[in-house]
């Protein structure tokens, strides 16, 4: 059976920040730790807001129905008036824009690369943009700071002339990427507050942005180069012309340990390397 070597943004990236989680992730197929606990709510919040989003094809439509289908497909029924309430502040950023949404999860790929663009949206003169959807707990001014220098907006960006193809679009109108990003809340529900009210709060609580990126800012031939390059890494460590090597700054990435810890801590997982280390307290040292 053929293996598929191609390189999605994602693994690009992983394979970027440690090439040993890559290779144990994506090539060597190891078992995860055995301490190891999934959580994937956080993703599924943001899978639901998607799923809402590509339903309604960024529309009004039937929006609470298409938010509670959604939350019974990913599991997130205890997030719903959030999930509501993020869709509904999106959607009023989404329409002031004046874009229409042509096409949602397109497809792109080629020998060395595959993913998956959110959106496609144009305007009234054609001019238009690939879309990336977020959801993010806390947003700065560096979250806007770094667009242009945007890995996957950038390889996107690479494959301009596919998407107007697949779309029949002028690719000479092509005008950039929008970074759409919605907040989260953590607000929570009061005993005497109904879901509506509820998800007004929350509405009121949050914000929805949308960030501009012009074509004339991106670099999407130089980014091509780079993940040319992360590929052939990946061909060599499957083939073992070259070792993956360590990153131990990436055992604690996103605030959790690698589910692969004990093969570069000497066998040990996380809990057993922390049950190894005494650590003083003040009251343990009093």
């Amino acid at each position: 059976m053929k293996i598929d070597t191609r390189l999605s943004y994602s693994s690009a990236t992983l394979l970027s920040n440690c090439s040993t989680k890559y290779w144990h992730y994506k090539v060597n197929k190891t078992s995860k730790d055995a301490d190891v606990t999934d959580d994937y709510v956080h993703f599924n919040i943001g899978k639901a807001f998607h799923q809402v989003l590509e339903d309604t094809n960024h529309t009004q439509d039937n929006i609470k129905h298409r938010v509670n289908m959604s939350c019974d497909r990913y599991t997130v029924h205890e997030h719903q008036a959030m999930i509501h309430a993020m869709v509904l502040k999106y959607l009023k950023v989404h329409e002031a824009s004046g874009l229409e949404c042509i096409g949602c999860e397109l497809e792109i790929n080629n020998d060395i690369f595959v993913g998956f663009i959110d959106a496609i949206m144009k305007d009234e003169d054609g001019n238009w943009w690939i879309v990336d959807l977020k959801t993010a707990a806390f947003v700065t001014d560096l979250t806007f700071a770094k667009l242009t220098a945007d890995t996957q907006l950038n390889l996107y960006a690479s494959f301009k002339e596919d998407i107007a193809s697949y779309y029949k679009l002028d690719p000479n109108k092509f005008a950039g990427a929008r970074y759409r990003v919605t907040k989260k809340s953590k607000l929570k529900q009061k005993k005497t507050e109904e879901y509506n009210e509820f998800v007004k709060r929350i509405y009121d609580n949050i914000e929805s942005y949308d960030a501009i990126i012009p074509v004339e800012l991106m670099k999407p031939e130089e980014f091509y180069k780079k993940h040319k390059k992360l590929h052939d890494l990946s061909i060599e460590l499957r083939t073992g012309e070259a070792a993956p090597r360590p990153n131990f700054s990436y055992c604690d990435a996103f605030f959790k340990s690698c589910e692969y810890f004990s093969q570069c801590h000497g066998g040990k997982t996380k809990t057993e390397s922390v049950d190894s280390i005494e650590v003083l307290t003040w009251e343990k040292l009093k």
